[in-house]
């Protein structure tokens, strides 16, 4: 297996309020970051991860490529819902050896709906969807399948806000207290809050 080595990474700082940028203009200074941070202005494959439902629009994700720059041309995919998943594919994309770097980015603007009810609508629409449950709901299904405790859980949420807090591009969020219930068993604190924002992160592919 070849190894694939992390060679820059940025990020906007993310808000839970529409601060007026297009998602092009939300990742353009990332972008160029980690080019100048990689040394790279070309890179062997390209790959982004964005939600058209958030956006309203098919295929909002070809206007974000206006960020990258029209030549030369690219080698590009895109996948729908989450960046892990386009993070994923460049390392696989590597893995064939036939290009030796990869440029990944994300992008989101969840300000401009409510997230809560629109991810339902991105689900299977003949057994999911007319569930109504909302990513909440089902991540609180997923950790009661698999047996996770309170304590187990509470240590995620630990580990996690301590992280953020040594992000200074993360949001700030208060100190977990309480004992209320989201969906059980998650609790509020448990949830990550909808944030606008954008990231990128280049990929190098070992010998």
């Amino acid at each position: 297996m070849r190894e694939v080595a992390v060679v820059a990474f940025a990020q906007t700082r993310h808000s839970t309020a529409d601060e007026g940028l297009s998602e092009p203009e939300m990742l353009l200074p990332v972008i160029e970051e980690v080019r100048g941070r990689s040394g790279l202005r070309t890179f062997g494959f390209t790959c982004s991860g964005s939600c058209d439902y958030l956006a309203g629009a098919p295929f909002s994700f070809v206007s974000a490529l206006d960020a990258l720059g029209a030549w030369p041309p690219i080698s590009e995919s895109h996948v729908e819902m989450d960046a892990a998943w386009a993070l994923y594919e460049a390392w696989v994309r590597l893995q064939h050896g036939d290009v030796d770097s990869a440029l990944v980015y994300g992008f989101g603007k969840p300000s401009q709906t409510d997230p809560h009810r629109l991810m339902t609508l991105q689900l299977d629409p003949y057994y999911l969807a007319p569930l109504g449950l909302d990513q909440v709901s089902y991540a609180a299904l997923a950790a009661s399948a698999r047996g996770a405790d309170r304590a187990e859980l509470d240590e995620v949420v630990r580990r996690s806000r301590a992280a953020g807090r040594a992000n200074p591009y993360a949001l700030d969020l208060p100190d977990p207290e309480g004992e209320e219930t989201a969906v059980a068993p998650l609790r509020p604190y448990d949830i990550a809050p909808p944030a606008d924002g954008a990231a990128a992160v280049v990929l190098a592919g070992g010998g």
